[in-house]
């Protein structure tokens, strides 16, 4: 027999109630992390609406972030045979024999490729979900970032990762 009509009113208010103490909790989460060095900080320009991302010298990815920069330097140096400029960008199409912006559609490839590059050679299953719903919502959530997404990408993230663990 089905449920009563008050059963699933319960159960929907239950699920409603969740919801709500989830995104309490993830409001609570970014304002404790604001301003905290030990963390990544978003700003958004209230004209543009562009986001920055920032990372402090006390952040504890700070020296591989440093290492991963000096990397890419040296990989622009070795394709242009100079240094890089404050106009040249970070991500270079390789396709190119200047300086130009990888397109958002190779740069999504990429991220792609690398995904199921690791994918295919990862046994855990969890970090194999993880990769894979990467893939499907184009981030990487983790519990030292999620503070910089919304409760809505929380949600996408968590169905994603769901649907691979299934």
């Amino acid at each position: 027999m089905g449920k009563s009509r008050s059963e699933k009113n319960k159960a929907r208010k239950a699920r409603l109630a969740d919801a709500e103490r989830r995104r309490e909790a993830h409001a609570r989460l970014i304002v404790e992390r604001s301003g905290d060095p030990q963390f990544v900080q978003r700003q958004t320009d209230p004209l543009t609406g562009d986001r920055t991302l920032s990372m402090s010298a006390q952040h504890p990815a700070a020296q591989d972030m440093r290492e991963s920069m000096q990397e890419l330097r040296r990989d622009f140096t070795e394709r242009f045979g100079r240094e890089p400029g404050p106009e040249d960008p970070l991500f270079f199409d390789p396709a190119n024999d200047v300086p130009t912006a990888m397109s958002p559609e190779t740069a999504a490839t990429e991220f792609d490729t690398m995904l199921d590059t690791m994918a295919s050679q990862i046994d855990d299953p969890m970090l194999r979900a993880q990769l894979r719903a990467a893939k499907d919502v184009g981030f990487i959530l983790t519990e030292s970032n999620m503070h910089l997404f919304s409760a809505h990408d929380i949600d996408e993230w968590e169905d994603a990762l769901d649907r691979h663990l299934n």
